[in-house]
């Protein structure tokens, strides 16, 4: 399991040659996305060598959320205090943007060790500006406090058109991902990871992680939510945060393991399908016998390595289906069968060879199992 970095690589890699190679005067202007939501734009003029402009775009907010100045609610404070006489914010932004700040690499601290920490909190730009707000937050939690003026339902964009909420209280703070995937197998392969990663908090070894649930419907927290905000094809999941989550240094590491839950969960999934795409022909591969089953009825011969070669086309066509049982028709499937139970896989069939060997190394069921290495573990 892999926990996303803070830093935006491209962004600090930038920062760095730049720093090095300040004396000469190279016209700079590029653009990168990170996590297919946030554009930033980077400009250097020759002329000025030892100034770089740095533009940032935001995902398009839900009508839930509240900006200020297209800002989240606290991002212009985060900025000034993390970045100090470094960094100008201009008024008003690069057209498209939602913030545009003048760095001046001339006021970096001489010394190596925090001229380099500076310029990683500089490519952790998206943590300061979105994580803002969840910040304060947070914050208020540390000292068993909540924050003034604030509603008791937060609505924080997190994603293009999407949000995630906080209910805010002075012993604990629950946080609820409305879990949504546009594609059907992302979709059921998401929902049994998430179910899995429940599964996988209950262990011993993470005992100082936060609590955290899924359900297939929203949970009473998110009453009173707008209803556009409640349709989530994966499901609401939830942790519960308490002031021992964010203590110290805690804090950093539980706001952006927050801030990218999406994205985590993304990413195993992604990973999940390519492993399921990827497996079954490498395992016709390993023998240069052919594995062989007997049809019961037919009493036909079936090659099974070029079963689990074709069952991948098969498998696809029946995800997302929400039925009793699926039936396969053809020759070597017709012995084996999937019972699908709360989008829980479960298989069944008289023959333990085509079920195990083929069904489950087709959709990798045994990945999705794999316990989690949970973001907040102490």
């Amino acid at each position: 399991m892999i926990l996303l970095q803070s830093p935006s690589r491209f962004l600090l890699q930038v920062l760095l040659n730049r720093v090095q190679n300040i004396d000469k005067g190279v016209e700079l202007d590029c653009h990168s996305v990170e996590f297919d939501d946030v554009r930033y734009h980077i400009q250097v003029a020759t002329r000025y060598p030892q100034f770089m402009q740095l533009s940032m775009s935001l995902p398009t907010p839900p009508p839930e959320t509240v900006f200020f100045g297209g800002l989240p609610f606290g991002a212009i404070e985060a900025v000034k205090a993390t970045y100090g006489l470094i960094a100008q914010i201009l008024d008003p932004p690069k057209d498209g943007y939602n913030l545009t700040m003048k760095l001046n690499f001339a006021k970096l601290p001489l010394d190596e060790d925090e001229q380099y920490d500076l310029l990683i909190k500089v490519a952790s730009l998206r943590e300061v500006v979105l994580g803002a707000p969840l910040r304060v937050v947070l914050k208020h939690l540390a000292s068993r406090t909540v924050a003034p003026d604030i509603d008791q339902l937060v609505a924080l964009v997190h994603r293009p058109k999407e949000s995630f909420f906080l209910v805010p209280e002075d012993d604990k703070v629950t946080v609820v991902f409305p879990m949504r995937f546009k594609d059907s197998v992302d979709t059921v392969l998401a929902t049994s990871f998430l179910q899995e990663f429940v599964e996988a908090r209950r262990s011993a070894s993470l005992n100082n992680a936060p609590p955290c649930f899924w359900s297939p419907s929203p949970p009473p927290e998110l009453e009173g939510a707008p209803s556009q905000a409640l349709s989530a094809n994966a499901g609401f999941f939830t942790f519960v945060i308490s002031a021992r989550h964010v203590e110290g240094r805690k804090l950093d590491r539980t706001v952006w393991s927050l801030l990218t839950f999406h994205a985590y969960v993304s990413y195993h999934v992604k990973g999940s399908r390519l492993k399921c795409i990827s497996r079954a022909p490498k395992e016709g591969k390993k023998s240069g016998k052919h594995a062989k089953g007997r049809h019961q009825k037919t009493g036909k011969t079936t090659d099974l390595r070029a079963s689990r070669t074709r069952a991948p086309t098969q498998f696809r066509s029946l995800v997302g289906r929400k039925v009793e049982s699926i039936v396969f028709t053809s020759v070597e499937w017709s012995s084996a069968f999937i019972i699908l139970k709360t989008n829980r896989y479960q298989f069944q069939g008289p023959d333990k060879i085509i079920t195990k060997q083929v069904i489950m190394d087709i959709i990798s069921y045994q990945s999705l199992q794999d316990k989690s290495q949970d973001a907040f573990a102490a």
